[in-house]
Order: structure tokens, then sequence, then C-alpha cells
């Protein structure tokens, strides 16, 4: 069995005062792939914004390729909300500090610079690398996965399809040559077109053994993907599945939402 590259353990967290997710364990090994599955608003995207280092975690430990990225201990009760604890009693690692270390987290909204071009963006997302080798043979890989890109290579993100800004989301969160590439809803609201070409181009990033946590609301193209499947409801990690024994769609719907979905 290979080793752990992500581990998450009794992990806890939310926006104070409201817990939004609570005892999560999760691992991701070297070269594996691993899916999330639950409903919308259940705090999935909350869970990946803490393992980033963008929220502090409440309880529990984000380790990642050995590092702990987070203080030990449970956060203590915020008595004041008129002060910013965060000045003085942040939990976490800064965001800055993960990508150095190599997990990189495309979130979902495709959250780019609308003013530059394409061209831009990608000229400028191998600086979060930092210093890690292969930036040419990645590029050579964006342009191979995303060949729409190249058509658009002057245009401003904000005349972008949003199709197309999530191919460039990926396409920065690869040139950032990442360890552990985190992709959040990477398929939502995309048309039915943009969204098989999508899933092509991450289903070849899969098969270049880029270890993953994808987040979809797409089951089938999540158990095409996926070494191991988490299903995730109201806050908590309910079962975790084997890609030996992935179910079909209509089978993770009655495990989700029972027979009567």
């Amino acid at each position: 069995m290979s080793a752990s590259l992500l581990e998450l353990r009794n992990l806890s967290g939310g926006y104070p005062p409201v817990s939004v997710f609570r005892g999560v364990d999760l691992t991701v090994r070297e070269g594996e792939a691993v899916g999330l599955f639950g409903p919308n608003g259940h705090g999935k995207t909350t869970l990946l914004k803490t393992v980033a280092g963008l929220i502090d975690p409440w309880d529990g430990d984000i380790v990642f390729a050995g590092d702990r990225l987070n203080a030990e201990g449970r956060m203590r009760p915020r008595t004041s909300r008129h002060l910013n604890y965060d000045l003085f009693r942040k939990r976490r690692i800064s965001a800055e500090a993960v990508v150095r270390q190599g997990l990189i987290y495309v979130m979902q909204g495709n959250l780019l610079f609308p003013e530059m071009t394409v061209e831009e963006v990608l000229d400028i997302a191998p600086q979060a690398a930092r210093g890690r080798k292969g930036t040419k043979q990645m590029r050579d890989l964006v342009e191979e996965l995303f060949p729409r890109m190249r058509e658009r290579w002057r245009s401003k993100i904000r005349f972008l399809s949003g199709g197309e800004r999530q191919m460039v989301s990926i396409a920065v969160g690869l040139l950032a040559l990442p360890r552990l590439l985190i992709l959040d809803e990477p398929t939502l609201g995309l048309s039915p077109k943009l969204r098989i070409e999508l899933c092509d181009a991450i289903a070849k990033i899969r098969a270049r053994n880029v270890p993953l946590v994808v987040v979809d609301q797409n089951v089938e193209f999540l158990t095409s993907l996926v070494d191991r499947l988490y299903l995730f409801d109201h806050g908590t990690i309910t079962q975790e599945i084997d890609g030996n024994e992935m179910p079909s769609h209509e089978e993770v719907m009655t495990m989700m939402f029972g027979e009567a979905h």
C-alpha cells in the first residue's frame, strides 16, 4: 500500500459559532484519486477550504506529506464578536504555505483575474510551483488537454464562457505543479458538451497519476475516475467505498437518500 499523502483525522470546523462539519477522517495516498459526493450545502466546500488554509479548523489534524498544517488541540471559544481573533490565535497554516507544500485547491466559481488574458494568467501561474520541477512539461500537457484555450489566448477572462473559465482554472492549478490537486465541483453549471470535454480532460490528468480529490455531483463521472469514494452528508462522512466495490448511480442515490429518492 502506498504512503499517505493527505490525512484528515477527526477534523471539525465551520464559521463560528456555526458548526459545519465534524469528525471527518479522510486519507489520500500517493498516486490516488479520491471522490467526495454529497448533497449541496452540507459542508464539502467548507471542508476543502479548511484543508487549503482559508478557514480555521476547530479540532482534529490536517497532515500533508508528513507535515501538520494546523495547530494542535481544540479551538477555544471566541468570547467577543468585536475582536479579530485571527490576529493572534490563528489555527491554520497560511494558504500561501499550503500552496508552497504543493497542495493546490481549485475552488468552484472560476475565481480568476477578469481583466487579464488567458495567456497572462497562464504565464503567472507557474510562480505558485515554488521551484518544483516540470513547468515546461506541464505547460505542454495543459495545452494538449485544453486546446480550446489556444483559440482564446488573447481574450480577457471576463469574456470567456463558464466552461472556458473552468478550463483555465484547472490549467492554473496544474501549472502550480501540484503534489495533490483538489477540484471543487469542476463541472458545475456547464453545458453538456463542455461537461464532457472537461470530464475527459480530468480523466487524462488522472491517467498521468496526478493525485486528486474531486467533489462533483456527477456520480457516473466520479465512480469512473476515483480509487475510493467518500459519501458526505450533514457535515460527516457516512461511508467510504473502495474502487473494487464502486456502486452504480442508483445504488449511490439509495445510500444517500434511501429507497424513496
